[in-house]
């Protein structure tokens, strides 16, 4: 083995270890751990950004080749759903390679795991003799038990279990029929902050790439996807059935893009203020925690194509 083949092979490992050791947040550390679970792409986008495309090839090879080994042959399941995130990682990282803006990299590694998600669920339902909704409903069932599991390792038993439970089978009755928005709007978002961690990382850890990154707090989404947004709201408030939910459906994705609008307003107003970076990350920290701030801040998306808050040429690319 020659010096080069070492030098990409240990940090291959590394990466795919650490993303591997994030995605087993949920079993380490219940309820917090699931917010690491999040950030499991990064340590491989990471090794795209700092060793280049070969190391970023071999870590995401070697993390999915580890997921399947402990989670789904060690410890019975679970290694299937990292490649939902070994997937987004991939294109991530080939995207940013390649020079591609942004915007795309986010789109496409959101569409990738989300493709790959709708490939496992498929599959799932094919050897189970089942279709993608009864398979989305049966792995929503895991999902309730897994939950339910990791509130009793908290200290929770006896009568407060079967109120979170009750509580969670009821948010699952939604949740179903809201699926296909949730599934894109949550690979969006997962995405969405991958991209960011990575970005802001990049000084330190990858300075080769860091300069030359476009603003990201000029981002708007697409005008037209404006008309999409009215039509959705106008099938929830107007319609019944499926067409209700198809609308619901609709305004989930769109709130996301537009939540993505409305924090670049934000980050752009910090900027033009000179607002320290530690109210910054405060700030952020706030309003991922708070649900109606973050309505807040995708209603100021929102309107920000109408208003234009920042002030921005039309001919700003979206």
């Amino acid at each position: 083995m020659n010096r080069q083949t070492q030098t990409t092979w240990l940090p291959a490992a590394l990466a795919a270890a650490l993303s591997l050791v994030l995605y087993a947040g949920p079993w380490i550390m219940p309820l917090l751990g699931a917010l690491a679970s999040l950030v499991a792409p990064l340590p491989l986008v990471m090794l795209y950004r700092r060793h280049g495309t070969r190391a970023g090839r071999l870590g995401v090879v070697v993390a999915m080749l580890g997921a399947m080994v402990f989670f789904q042959v060690l410890l019975g399941g679970g290694g299937l759903y990292f490649l939902y995130h070994a997937a987004l990682a991939l294109v991530m990282g080939e995207a940013l390679e390649l020079g591609l803006r942004g915007d795309w990299a986010l789109g496409g590694a959101a569409a990738a795991s989300i493709l790959v998600l709708v490939v496992i669920l498929a599959l799932g339902g094919l050897f189970s003799g089942q279709g993608i909704w009864e398979a989305w409903k049966l792995q929503w069932r895991r999902e309730l038990d897994m939950v339910i599991a990791m509130y009793q390792q908290a200290g929770l038993k006896g009568p407060e279990v079967e109120q979170v439970r009750r509580t969670l089978e009821a948010m699952g009755r939604l949740l179903m029929r809201l699926g296909p928005g949730i599934m894109v709007g949550g690979s969006l978002l997962v995405a969405w902050v991958n991209l960011l961690l990575a970005r802001t990382l990049a000084p330190r850890l990858a300075p080769r790439v860091a300069a030359g990154q476009e603003p990201l707090d000029t981002w708007q989404a697409p005008e037209h996807l404006v008309w999409v947004f009215i039509a959705g709201a106008a099938l929830t408030a107007f319609t019944g059935g499926w067409t209700r939910w198809l609308g619901a459906n609709l305004i989930l994705v769109l709130g996301v893009l537009y939540y993505f609008q409305g924090m670049a307003v934000l980050a752009h107003w910090m900027t033009r203020k000179k607002v320290p970076r530690f109210v910054r990350v405060g700030i952020y920290a706030f309003i991922a925690l708070e649900f109606f701030l973050a309505l807040l801040v995708a209603a100021a998306g929102l309107f920000d194509m109408w208003f234009n808050f920042r002030k921005l040429e039309k001919s700003t690319p979206a």
